[in-house]
């Protein structure tokens, strides 16, 4: 991928993303790099990880909201396809939904949207970004749960073209709670054991 823009432009501001930690009394910030990992829909397992997922999953696809501005992509130069509306895919589960309505709440505002965007950079070659989004850009894809809502995920076409495809969730564990992609289909294995960077497939 040629171009991997600048997410913190100030045309359209990301706030940094606050999480709620039932370990302290005052909310933590959550702005950081997630690892994908091999975890899929249909299969067959032991493991309760990834049984607790797949059960997760919604019965209906994921909703598409809005899709980017092919004006805007063209004015912009930005070298990426948009993809129409039946070929995108991204897979909310039922608990990153349900955390997305306590954060519309709470910001009393339906709108809110979780942004996921694709940096370079770790030692794999891309990294997750996530952050509270106020706005939706003219380059971005916009998608909702089937039946949880508001249930808001916004991701920018460059960054789409890296994790169409994906698993988006929210896990509690030891060192907290927080928004992650569970799994990316254009990733090459479960990414680094640092858990911040990841690597595309070879095509």
């Amino acid at each position: 991928m040629s171009q991997i823009r600048n997410f913190s432009r100030a045309l359209y501001p990301i706030r940094n993303f606050v999480l709620s930690n039932s370990r302290t009394q005052s909310p933590s910030l959550c702005y950081k790099s997630f690892a994908a990992t091999s975890i899929r829909r249909s299969i067959a397992t032991n493991s309760p990880k990834l049984a607790a997922l797949a059960t997760s999953l919604p019965a209906k696809p994921t909703e598409v909201l809005f899709t980017p501005s092919l004006d805007y992509i063209k004015a912009e130069e930005l070298d990426v396809d948009v993809l129409p509306p039946e070929q995108v895919k991204l897979e909310i589960t039922d608990r990153a939904a349900e955390q997305l309505t306590r954060i519309a709440e709470r910001e009393k505002n339906e709108n809110a949207a979780l942004r996921i965007s694709v940096e370079s950079g770790g030692c794999h070659g891309y990294q997750y970004k996530m952050g509270l989004a106020d706005i939706r850009a003219p380059d971005d894809y916009m998608f909702s749960h089937p039946s949880i809502k508001p249930s808001n995920i916004v991701i920018d076409a460059v960054s789409l073209s890296l994790m169409n495809g994906s698993v988006i969730d929210f896990a509690t564990e030891l060192i907290g709670s927080s928004f992650r992609v569970a799994h990316n289909p254009q990733a090459k294995g479960s990414g680094c054991g640092c858990g911040v960077s990841w690597e595309l497939k070879d095509e």
